[in-house]
């Protein structure tokens, strides 16, 4: 089970200045609640989500990972 770093992936993601939207956009999902959700930790990334999150804000996948 992948557990999400909430606080640090809410912090890197306002940081570039994106919005849930942009982001649920970025990572090819149909809703920003997709990548709300994720940021929550309410459901769990897919490992391509986690990669492509880790390219977009140019963070290592094991600090989006607690």
């Amino acid at each position: 089970m992948a557990i999400v770093n909430t606080e640090y992936l809410k912090t890197a993601r306002e940081k570039k200045g994106y919005s849930y939207r942009d982001m649920s956009k970025f990572i090819g999902a149909k809703s920003s609640a997709t990548y709300y959700n994720l940021e929550s930790g309410k459901t769990e990334p897919k490992a391509s989500q986690l990669v492509k999150i880790s390219e977009i804000l140019k963070i290592p996948i094991k600090k989006i990972l607690n």
